[in-house]
Order: C-alpha cells, then sequence, then structure tokens
C-alpha cells in the first residue's frame, strides 16, 4: 500500500505523462514505472549492450551529455550512479520536469557542450548518444568532453555506410538542416574518424567499438540511422 505522499506523486506522474504523450510524446520512450510510459521516437532499451554500461554503478558520478529527454540520465541513476545531465535547454526540459516530479536525485543543467571544462567536475562515466553528428567542430566538442571526463566515455554517433569496413578515416559532410526542428546534421563519421579524433582529443585509448542502425519506433516518422559507438578511456 502506498502512502498518501506516494498516492500523489504517482498521480503527478501520470497526469505528465498523459499531457506529454497528448503533445506528440518525447525524442526517447521512457517508461517511469508500472503503466506510466512517455512515447518516443526511440527505445534505447533495444540498443543499450552496445554502450556497454555496468549493471551496477553504484558509488560512480556520470554525466550524460546532450540528454534531450533523459534516457541515459534515467538508466544511469536506476543503476545507481549519482547523475548529472547537461543540454541547451533553459526551459521545458522533460528530463528535469520527471527528475521534480517523481523526487528523483538527479541533477540537469542547461549546458553547451563546447562551455565543458575541468572546473564543471570530473565524471566516471560519460555518455554522448547520437550528438556529435548535430555539431559543427566535433574535435573541439571531443576535447570538451575529454575535459570532464575521469575514467571513460562512452560516445555514439551517425556513421557513414562503410565505416565498419573502411581503414580510412573518413568523415562525410551533410550540411542539412532538419525539416522537422531547429537544428542540423552536419557529420557522418567513420570508426576509423572517430578513433583518431579521440585519440586527438586526449584519450588514451580507445576500446569497444561496434555498430547497430538506430530505428525509430513504429507509430513515428521514420528514421534509420547507421552508428557507430565505442568508448574512450583517460
Amino acid at each position: 500500500m502506498t502512502t498518501t505522499t506516494d498516492a500523489q506523486t504517482l498521480q503527478h506522474a501520470r497526469n505528465m505523462v498523459d499531457r506529454v504523450n497528448a503533445a506528440g510524446g518525447s525524442y526517447h520512450q521512457l517508461e517511469l514505472g508500472p503503466g506510466l510510459v512517455i512515447k518516443g521516437d526511440y527505445d534505447m532499451r533495444k540498443y543499450l549492450s552496445y554502450y556497454k554500461i555496468a549493471d551496477r554503478l553504484d558509488g560512480t558520478t556520470v554525466l550524460d551529455v546532450g540528454t534531450s529527454s533523459g534516457f541515459f540520465a534515467l538508466e544511469a541513476h536506476r543503476r545507481g550512479a549519482t547523475v548529472t545531465a547537461i543540454d541547451i535547454w533553459a526551459d521545458d526540459c522533460l528530463l528535469a520536469e520527471i527528475s521534480q516530479t517523481m523526487g528523483l536525485d538527479l541533477t540537469y543543467v542547461s549546458k553547451n557542450i563546447y562551455d565543458l571544462d575541468p572546473t564543471f567536475g570530473k565524471f566516471d562515466l560519460v555518455i554522448c548518444g547520437s550528438l556529435l553528428l548535430h555539431l559543427p567542430d566535433p574535435v573541439g566538442a571531443l576535447r570538451a568532453l575529454r575535459a570532464v571526463t575521469g575514467n571513460r566515455l562512452v560516445i555514439s554517433t551517425a556513421a557513414t555506410p562503410d565505416s565498419a569496413e573502411s581503414a580510412e578515416p573518413v568523415c562525410h559532410f551533410v550540411g542539412r538542416h532538419a525539416d522537422d526542428g531547429d537544428y542540423w546534421a552536419y557529420w557522418t563519421v567513420g570508426a576509423v574518424a572517430l578513433r583518431q579524433m579521440l585519440l586527438a582529443a586526449g584519450f588514451s585509448r580507445v576500446e569497444d567499438i561496434d555498430h547497430f542502425t538506430l530505428r525509430t519506433e513504429d507509430d513515428r516518422v521514420d528514421y534509420s540511422v547507421p552508428h557507430v559507438v565505442m568508448s574512450a578511456y583517460v
């Protein structure tokens, strides 16, 4: 049996979920509890194995960069980490609302990736998913990520079609403004190129290179984007 406070929290959460879904859902599909599912373009649970995140993160600090609607931040929190998440929105951040509504010990900060530096802190694990393709200066972004990585960065981004086979350090410039929002797609990156950029940004080694195709859910606008994912260590 729930307490009065728990019942109130649950009702507030239901109201939030209903409102967000009525407005079209979010970027990530988010399961916040039994019957509390925010519809989203991507169900990242299908791809979590590629990121090789430990089942338990107790005692670790995690930074989720470009959190969007917050899947990785919420997942790291669920696994026991102390979580900070950043994105560029000062207002109307869904993750911040979820955290406040459900009483989660999770910190959201409005911050641009290029403004990350050691004064922001060092984090045991930094996660950056599907953000690099939207950034005009990917090497500068990786240097900023290196500045706040205490141990490991796991990063994924849109990949060139031959990323898994090519030995060439290739990046393709896309330079296309999105039709469904105010953002740009700048780059697709081959695995060799991303590995070399990470080393150039100051990481000592790169491991766990893998590929997957990120697909939208059946009831959403149809996108299918090859991705490369890897881990970089300080």
